[in-house]
């Protein structure tokens, strides 16, 4: 081409990408004088953007004419079959190689798309993977790339070697890695998964291992990772230096240390002789900010230097302190709370608006926080006031869950009929944090209506208080399916009062009335024999038999029930007849409450550290008309194993006996054990003592005897205990506290009493437990197998309820 001097240039073929892109890639202007050299490197240059597939310059004239073929652009990446790495992490390392929706596609790029994925399977293990592409044109130049992977199985950890180590073993050194040789839990934990990211973590934990135990010098020297020829198995071997043990030299503060330097040097968890520990010095340092910090200090910074003596085997620390400005709190903003108000959670809050700033407190708030039951999560932020250096606004973020809870239901058996039952409980009650509940149980013989209101802030500083009223009718008549009939209303007032942060007195005063009724050969001898014992009295009577076409001819002679309550008579018509005996007696009880609880649990439901503490005391005043006490005790302790692994302990002792001119505790306060609150696996209620219905009474009255056996009566001594190993619902997706799966043992029973006690007789049990917040409020579903259990034990393996444990 010969030279020309260039008065205009024009762009064609250029839809997608602008010609000012274009011209600021073109090194020529108007009004150069271009030659074949300046097109091609013209040319050169407007290619080498990796916009277009062609690029070619005309000369019209003194007109520069540049037409170029633009690449397509990726509409859509569609990436299907996998399951281990997730679809955002994958088009994440596509975009890292320049292959992302809206960018300019290159097929030469394919082969660089393949080699990507395939990396990121093969850090994961997934040395058999298959990834197939293929691109699909669209309209307007663009195009759809579809990516099919098929993951295979992963190669498993067949051997992990250690070599070079002569302090500790293999099997001390790898006991704490993720990665694990296949074992009978790695269908759950997967750690037989070979995973690049994985071992690099495993090999820095080897390292620390080394390091926590004097070994400064120790470090993995080199690891070898070989695959089977059929890629199923993989063989790691690590290559350790360990070098020789040291010990802590001289330990030095240093700084402004604000404190006096004796003070400050109690929290120091290093001390020259002992064994160099880094993690003692990370605790100590940690530990050093938190005292600052409690002062005001919110950015205090503690700086370890140490200094190694490898002729002396020691290793000196030197803690510089730098404390930082005091600070104090500007404001506390409470996010997320749409339902309660804020001064629920203001009232909460440990750290307070214009105070110095406590991490402590903040710990403290977080925590009381978390223990109401309508907050699903709790984080506290804190951000420093822009164009200050002492302010600070605490940020309190809460995700708050459904409080309200309403139950319905509707069933129908065939001793008991139809029954109905609904409840709504409000403990969030119109956001103030409130308690109102309300519950109504009925069938054809059975009655419940329990009422329930409770302030927890009656006072600012925390004393509660409540009212209930509950009223119970149980006259199951024919339907003979309870020990005895009763009929209960009680009136009642609570009240509790904070002691410390963790520590509360509840009392309770309620007036309670009692009206009980036995029945001959329905109720079991020994309810019968305590209800005479309490001043109970025997009704019976005689009645005719009645002609068929005459129901209402009334009774001759005696005291006798009301009609609907008379067995059907039987004989010859006009005959006088006698009807079993009933026993029937009222109870007038004054009853006081007192129990002190102290409660560190970091959460309400599901909790994964803290303690659980009560000790209970209940009596009836003396002027009642049955004089009892009892005394009850809860434990639930929790130790989190692992960031993921709870194991709690839990146990239950209740006792209880009479006073004054009551011997022993009446029946109808009697404990009762089994069920999947208690020992899980045995029907509820049934473990324990148990009688005879029918017996020597009605055969002496001459009364047919029925002789069942088996009615649970209970005791007045408990003993029940539980240790569950917790742990996050395998294949959950959400990562919150909302669901946990638990496998547990419980052991327990009831006795007639103390003496009575007899560690062969405790019932246990194995299995694992569901518990779930969902929606319409904690569900707990249990599968357990009993064992030392007698013939005369009623077990159920499958059991749920719906409500909370302590």
């Amino acid at each position: 081409m010969d030279p020309f001097t260039v008065s205009d240039i024009r762009i064609l073929g250029a839809d997608r990408i602008s010609h000012g892109t274009i011209f600021s890639y073109l090194p020529i202007e108007r009004g150069d004088v271009v030659d074949s050299d300046a097109i091609r490197a013209g040319i050169k240059s407007v290619f080498s953007t990796g916009y277009f597939h062609d690029v070619k310059m005309l000369k019209d004239g003194d007109v520069l004419i540049i037409q170029v073929e633009e690449r397509p652009a990726i509409a859509t990446i569609r990436i299907s079959g996998n399951k281990s790495i997730k679809t955002e992490e994958l088009m994440a390392g596509l975009n890292s190689i320049g292959l992302a929706e809206g960018e300019v596609f290159d097929r030469l790029e394919l082969d660089k798309v393949k080699n990507e994925l395939v990396q990121q399977f093969f850090s994961r293990g997934k040395y058999n993977v298959d990834i197939d592409t293929n691109v699909m044109e669209l309209d307007r130049n663009r195009v759809l790339i579809n990516i099919n992977i098929d993951e295979g199985k992963s190669a498993k950890i067949k051997h992990i070697k250690i070599v070079g180590n002569t302090v500790f073993t293999d099997e001390e050194l790898i006991e704490a890695f993720e990665s694990d040789t296949t074992n009978w839990l790695s269908w759950y934990s997967q750690d037989d998964q070979y995973s690049k990211e994985k071992l690099n973590g495993d090999l820095e934990k080897l390292k620390s291992y080394y390091l926590d135990r004097g070994y400064v010098n120790a470090e993995v020297e080199s690891v070898q990772v070989t695959i089977s020829s059929d890629k199923k198995d993989i063989y790691i071997t690590a290559n350790i230096q360990e070098g020789d043990q040291f010990t802590f030299g001289e330990q030095e503060l240093t700084g402004n240390l604000i404190f006096d330097k004796e003070i400050l040097q109690r929290y120091l968890l290093t001390s020259a002789g002992n064994t160099f520990s880094q993690n003692a010095i990370e605790s100590t340092s940690t530990t050093l900010k938190a005292v600052l910090s409690n002062r005001g200090y919110a950015f205090a910074e503690i700086q370890p230097v140490t200094e190694v003596n490898e002729e002396e085997k020691t290793v000196d620390v030197t803690y510089f302190v730098v404390p930082g400005k005091k600070v104090y709190v500007r404001r506390i903003n409470f996010i997320g709370n749409t339902k309660t108000k804020d001064e629920v959670l203001r009232r909460e809050m440990r750290q307070f608006e214009g105070a110095w700033f406590s991490q402590a407190l903040i710990d403290r708030s977080k925590l009381r926080l978390q223990q109401k039951p309508y907050f699903e999560e709790v984080e506290i932020e804190t951000q420093q006031v822009p164009g200050t250096e002492d302010q600070i606004d605490v940020n309190v973020t809460v995700k708050e869950r459904n409080s309200g809870q309403f139950t319905f239901g509707l069933g129908y058996s065939q001793v008991s009929g139809l029954n109905f039952s609904t409840s709504v409980s409000l403990q969030n009650l119109l956001g103030t944090g409130n308690t109102l509940s309300v519950a109504v149980n009925t069938s054809d013989f059975y009655k419940r209506l329990n009422l329930l209101y409770e302030n927890p802030y009656f006072t600012d500083d925390g004393i509660s208080l409540g009212y209930s009223l509950n009223f119970t009718n149980i006259d199951q008549g024919d339907a003979n399916i309870a020990q005895y009939n009763s009929t209960n209303g009680s009136l009642g007032v609570q009240a509790s009062f904070p002691i410390t942060e963790f520590d509360r007195i509840y009392t309770n005063l309620s007036y309670e009335r009692i009206s009980l009724r036995a029945n001959e050969g329905i109720t079991a001898d020994a309810i019968i024999d305590d209800l005479l014992d309490l001043g109970g009295y025997a009704f019976a009577c005689q009645t005719i038999v009645r002609p068929e076409d005459d129901e209402n001819l009334p009774t001759l002679t005696g005291q006798c029930y009301d009609d609907g309550l008379i067995p059907p008579a039987t004989g010859t018509e006009g005959e006088l007849i006698d009807v079993p005996f009933q026993y029937r007696r009222a109870f007038t009880l004054y009853k006081t409450q007192a129990r002190w609880a102290r409660d560190s649990r970091n959460r309400y439901f599901n909790p994964t550290r803290g303690a659980y503490h009560s000790i209970g005391f209940e009596a009836s005043l003396p002027s009642s008309t049955a004089e009892f006490y009892k005394i009850n005790i809860k434990e639930n302790i929790l130790f989190p194993l692992t960031d993921k692994l709870t194991l709690s302990l839990r146990g239950e002792i209740g006792y209880g006996d009479g006073y004054g001119d009551t011997s022993g505790l009446p029946f109808f306060e009697n404990f009762f054990a089994g069920g999947v609150s208690s020992v899980r696996g045995y029907d509820d209620n049934t473990l324990g003592p148990k009688s005879l219905v029918g017996g020597p009474r009605e055969e002496e009255a001459g009364f047919p005897t029925t002789s069942q056996s088996g009615d649970p009566i209970g005791g007045s001594f408990k003993v029940v205990g539980s240790a569950e190993v917790v742990f996050p619902t395998p294949f959950a997706k959400d990562s919150s506290n909302a669901a946990r799966l638990a496998w547990f043992v419980d052991v327990g029973n009831v006795f007639d009493d103390f003496d009575s006690f007899e560690a062969r007789e405790l019932r246990m049990s194995t299995g694992f437990a569901l518990k779930w917040q969902a929606p319409v409020g904690p569900i707990v579903i249990s599968y357990a197998y009993p064992f030392n259990n007698d013939d005369k034990d009623r077990t159920e393996r499958l059991q749920f309820t719906f409500g909370n444990t302590f």
